[in-house]
């Protein structure tokens, strides 16, 4: 079929100042003294080749990785992710770049995969809710549009854009402020691809700010501000 909008149009508006890191430098990855801000609702574009150091940025900023240096201020208050889960308490969330070594539980179903990050909210006494999770679940298939038999397939059947669908429906559930995507459609149909780039521009306009590393420099310039 003819392929005309290969981008959806972009609604967000940027706004006020989300997120600044101040001179991020590391000496086991390529990164020395990088700063630079990230508003609500803009969706920020770090290119690069393999090795630059774009990876190494997330993880630094996620907690995954030590750095010598970094100041980052979250809406105007200064914060420190020592580790990812402080990052995720600080409301950030990491897209990885290896869906299938650091995304997925391949072993786990599509419902496991979806709550594993949020469990807390699906308790019950000492105990977690299954109807509460697979209400969950369910409404999350329907939202990122997942195509899967049911809750309970193992991920690992699923093709590489429904299984990204899955990640990115795991980390919307904690909530985050800052959304960071390493190379989010790669590996990825074109169908699927658009529907990754909807999705991403969907949450711009709710607010949240978004990095987004890719490879692809034609992605960056047609979904990026």
């Amino acid at each position: 079929r003819e392929i005309t909008n290969r981008f959806p149009e972009p609604k967000s508006t940027p706004g006020d100042v989300l997120l600044t890191v101040d001179g991020l430098s590391s000496r086991n990855s390529p990164l020395s003294d990088v700063s630079f801000s990230l508003r609500k609702g803009e969706i920020l574009g770090v290119a690069g080749l393999d090795g630059s150091g774009r990876s190494e940025l997330l993880e630094s900023i996620f907690g995954l990785r030590s750095s010598d240096e970094i100041d980052m201020l979250l809406e105007g208050k200064s914060i420190k992710n020592t580790n990812p889960r402080e990052a995720i308490s600080n409301g950030f969330a990491l897209v990885t770049e290896e869906r299938r070594a650091t995304g997925i539980f391949s072993i786990l179903s599509v419902l496991e995969n979806t709550v594993i990050s949020s469990l807390r909210r699906f308790r019950h006494g000492p105990l977690l809710s299954s109807a509460k999770m697979l209400e969950t679940t369910r409404e999350s298939i329907s939202r990122l549009k997942v195509k899967t038999p049911n809750e309970e397939a193992k991920i690992e059947n699923l093709s590489g854009g429904n299984q990204q669908k899955v990640i990115l429906s795991r980390w919307l559930l904690t909530n985050p402020l800052v959304l960071m995507l390493d190379e989010p459609t790669r590996g990825i149909d074109v169908g699927a691809k658009y529907e990754i780039y909807k999705l991403i521009i969907e949450l711009a306009t709710e607010g949240k700010g978004i990095i987004m590393v890719s490879s692809e420099m034609g992605e960056l310039l047609g979904i990026c501000d």
